[in-house]
């Protein structure tokens, strides 16, 4: 077995100035929660919470995104989320993945978002033909 045992946070280039908008889409669209932590604290990051893991956000050299990279975050109401980020003025594709609904939209730097809802009563991960319920 490994020792691995999940994702602690994920972190996104955004470029330099871009913590307005990160905060705009993040935070005011998608409600994530910003966290603040004066010790780890440092100029150009952001950190926001998802559940119990992390999303840091780095301003840098942005040179942008690999067509498929995406960050995939599961989310109760996808057609909640879907309105909340069109009434923003962020664009949304919203389409069905096996009985998933999913969302795909962009943040304000190209970064790629996957948004998916679980069957009702239950969170599963598809993975070829296997099924994993969790």
């Amino acid at each position: 077995m490994t020792e691995v045992r999940h994702v602690d946070h994920v972190q996104l280039p955004i470029p330099i100035g871009g913590a307005p908008r990160a905060r705009a889409f993040y935070e005011q669209a998608l409600g994530l929660r910003e966290l603040r932590d004066p010790a780890l604290d440092r100029p150009g990051t952001l950190r926001f919470s998802i559940g119990w893991q992390r999303l840091d956000l780095t301003e840098g050299a942005y040179t942008g995104i690999a067509p498929q990279a995406h960050l995939a975050l599961a989310v109760s109401d996808a057609a909640r989320v879907a309105a909340r980020l069109r009434q923003a003025g962020f664009l949304v594709d919203d389409s069905l993945l096996f009985d998933r609904r999913r969302i795909y939209a962009e943040d304000p730097f190209g970064n790629r978002l996957e948004l998916l809802e679980p069957e009702a009563g239950l969170e599963r991960h598809e993975v070829g033909r296997l099924q994993l319920a969790i």
